[in-house]
């Protein structure tokens, strides 16, 4: 041990009287103070604007973010000469012949670059240090992960450099070799992926990415050892390199000893890649790496085997993102799952058949299904006979129901199944996020709510694609925010009959004619029970509404609600929360918080009175000022809308949507009210304002939220952020700016320029 310590320290003393290594510092130092500077500076400003910060220790993510992305260019110049210069010189004769062991004198060097390597994020530190005294509740645990990966992966760097440059006695050849193996563990990871053997190993050994969970916070027992093994591969590399230079062997010897270590490293990395062998740490404060508390209750009821399968269509769109040359990273979706139940099982299925994609039919016209499935295998390298024909796979997996579009299959060991879909948004595939996976993982451990739709009064349909229908808020199944998609049961119900107990929440979505005496009989029954509600009116339609809710003391008032504006439609009502509302409902306190509002055209006001047993919270209610409940009918697009008192129109603010709550037989009813209709409906989630900032999905994921006593959609909020703040004004930043960018690099040169003095005066 003292030997290795007196190398690293004589390697120490060569490279920091060195120019090299203190100019590498000296760009390292600015490069970190300015990107930094720049960093702050975006934070500084914005909250000069009135704009608050929300988690201004993520800076420090960004800062090793860039840091990364560019740390191997500093490798290569300082390990070039670290064994090429013995070599070109004949010292390592001298060091060979000496009582040294070519183990002693390779750990001797890697401890200086590992030395060296602490100077580096020591610059960092300075700037850690930094945020320490000016960021409100700093998350350090956080930053102090990010700064472990990143010299990790330095002394990876080095280690690689210190054996390439026992290779070759040219240190300009060491550099560029150095450069190109760090090239090829970059990407290495997309190499025969579409091979099933040697996937899992290539993607293992690459380095590219391996330090990003770091910097977000999450230490993984994967992440470091694969940081140990690379390092000892590389340095066991180097010592029999050095052993090679003096003694005589034969080649295959030679290269049966690289390749016996190579396969035991690559060993024990794929035993470390195994999810049940696996630990890992989320060292950030609010958890935000980790699944949600909901999420972990529900995969915690997830007994026994778990298996998801992709079915993929070739003839489906944007299928290449599942294909075998992707699977890895696809698999990277189920991550936080797999860290909670490493016993799940991954597969994939391929398959062709017709999915309604009218774009092939212009792509490659006059063809079959089968002849298309083969040209566009052809086209992506894929071998045709992966994919199952239409028939053979119907007999695994029926998915005509859904279109036969590409979709995961959740299933457990006792046969249930749950559909996890894909979403398009703007014509991209969008794949399903933590709350539509842990509302599929919900459907298999529990009875979800059913929300039925009445049907059979003008009220809106949940099939259709048309405007003023709710198919987007309901059943489609492409939409990622639908209800059917965030766990729900959806259907179409009759009042001609009993509604069934599955039915758990009822909407009534605008009738257009009365409902018999035999229907309303029905709906009271339903009611009686203590089926909650989501009653939707609008104007026109307040004689048919007001019967259902009266009994609760509510009423949809006579005319219509307007707020006349330049740009917009006189008739378009932009609903604010309220002060009860935003403390009853957290979505609602975003919707304020973003000084968002929800579009309601075609709105009526709410009226309602104390009920004995009823208790009503006002959820959303008109502006405060340029509102009023207009009692004449007008043409919105052709008249100039006016306040009239004297035919009736009443100025103020109105409720537009309330929640109710009762107890029946001992449970808790709820009840949602709204004095308009359209918010919901496909048109509006289509329709993009420039001068509204429109929060109706907000508003109506928060209702069935409600309704379905928190069960869906899965709320997958965590614990805001506390460290808001940078106390740092705009002036001080000018200064810190310069004291980043210029004076402690300066400070570095010139101990550098005085130490390289000192020694040539020596």
């Amino acid at each position: 041990m003292k030997m290795i310590i007196k190398i690293a320290k004589t390697e120490l003393q060569s490279l920091f009287y060195s120019p090299i290594a203190w100019l590498l510092l000296v760009v390292f130092a600015y490069q970190v103070g300015m990107i930094m500077s720049g960093l702050l500076e975006d934070i500084v400003v914005r909250q000069a604007m009135g704009y608050g910060a929300w988690r201004v220790s993520s800076i420090f993510g960004e800062l090793f973010g860039n840091i990364q992305g560019t740390l191997y260019f500093y490798i290569p110049l300082l390990t070039m000469n670290m064994i090429s210069r013995d070599l070109s010189g004949g010292t390592i004769k001298l060091l060979q012949s000496a009582p040294l062991r070519n183990a002693e004198i390779v750990l001797g060097k890697y401890l200086a670059l590992m030395v060296f390597g602490l100077v580096m994020i020591g610059i960092i530190l300075l700037y850690v240090i930094f945020g320490v005294c000016t960021i409100q509740n700093i998350d350090l645990p956080y930053i102090l992960t990010g700064m472990l990966g990143l010299y990790l992966l330095l002394c990876a760097y080095a280690a690689i450099g210190l054996f390439v440059s026992s290779l070759t006695s040219y240190q300009v050849m060491a550099a560029f070799g150095t450069l190109f193996i760090l090239a090829m563990f970059n990407y290495v990871g997309g190499v025969w992926q579409d091979y099933e053997f040697v996937r899992d190993l290539t993607y293992w050994l690459s380095i590219r990415g391996r330090t990003e969970e770091f910097i977000y916070g999450l230490i993984c027992s994967e992440d470091v050892l694969y940081f140990l093994i690379v390092i000892f591969l590389f340095l066991t590399w180097t010592v029999y390199r050095l052993i090679n230079r003096v003694q005589r062997r034969t080649w295959t010897t030679r290269w049966g000893v690289y390749l016996g270590v190579f396969v035991m490293a690559m060993t024990f990395g794929y035993l470390s890649s195994r999810p049940m062998l696996m630990a890992y740490h989320d060292s950030t404060r609010t958890k935000m790496n980790s699944l949600s508390k909901n999420s972990q209750d529900i995969v915690a009821m997830l007994d026994g085997e778990v298996k998801i399968t992709t079915y993929t269509n070739l003839l489906d769109k944007d299928f290449w993102s599942t294909l075998p040359n992707h699977i890895n990273f696809d698999k990277q979706n189920f991550r936080p799952y797999i860290r909670f139940k490493p016993d799940m099982k991954i597969r994939y299925v391929y398959f062709y058949d017709n999915a309604n994609n009218n774009e092939l039919e212009e792509q490659y016209p006059d063809m079959t299904d089968a002849e298309r499935a083969k040209q566009i295998s052809e086209n992506y390298g894929v071998p045709f006979s992966i994919f199952l024909s239409p028939e053979k796979m119907r007999k695994i997996e029926d998915l005509s129901g859904e279109g036969n579009k590409t979709i995961r299959v959740i299933e457990r060991e006792n046969g249930q199944k749950a559909y996890l879909r894909f979403y398009f948004h703007g014509g991209w595939k969008d794949s399903p996020g933590e709350p539509e996976i842990s509302a599929a993982f919900k459907r298999l451990v529990s009875d979800v709510p059913t929300i039925g739709f009445l049907a059979g009064h003008g009220e809106r349909n949940i099939y259709k694609e048309a405007d003023r229908e709710y198919k987007r808020i309901s059943s489609d199944k492409n939409i990622r925010s639908s209800m059917i998609n965030q766990g729900f049961n959806i259907e179409e119900v009759y009042l001609k009959a009993p509604l069934p107990d599955s039915i758990s929440i009822l909407v009534i979505s605008e009738l257009r004619s009365p409902l018999s005496v035999g229907e309303m009989s029905n709906l009271d029954a339903f009611i009686a029970r203590g089926g909650n509600l989501l009653i939707l009116g609008g104007p026109g339609r307040q004689e048919l509404m007001n019967p259902l809710t009266e009994r609760w003391g509510v009423r949809f008032m006579p005319g219509q609600l307007v707020q006349p504006t330049e740009l917009l439609q006189a008739d378009l009502i932009q609903a604010l929360p309220t002060d009860e509302g935003v403390g009853f409902w957290s979505g609602l306190a975003m919707i304020r918080k973003y000084e968002g509002c929800v579009a309601m055209p075609g709105c009526v006001s709410l009226e309602y009175k104390p009920v004995e047993g009823v208790k009503i919270i006002p959820l959303m209610s008109t502006d405060t000022i340029g509102c009023w409940n207009r009692m004449t009918t007008a043409d919105f697009v052709r008249d100039s809308i006016t306040y009239m008192p004297e035919v009736g129109d009443q100025a103020g603010i109105f409720p537009t949507a309330l929640a109710l709550t009762r107890d029946v037989n001992g449970k808790e009813q709820r009840i949602v009210i709204v004095g308009n209709t359209d918010f919901l409906s496909n048109g509006e989630f289509a329709t993009g304002r420039r001068e509204v900032r429109n929060f109706n999905y907000t508003l109506a994921h928060s209702a069935f939220y409600w309704l379905s006593h928190e069960e869906l959609p899965v709320s997958t909020e965590g614990d805001d952020p506390t460290d808001r703040k940078l106390y740092v004004g705009e002036a001080a930043m000018e200064v810190w700016s310069i004291v980043f960018m210029i004076v402690i690099p300066v400070i570095l040169a010139l101990a550098g320029i005085i130490i390289w003095v000192r020694r040539r005066g020596r």
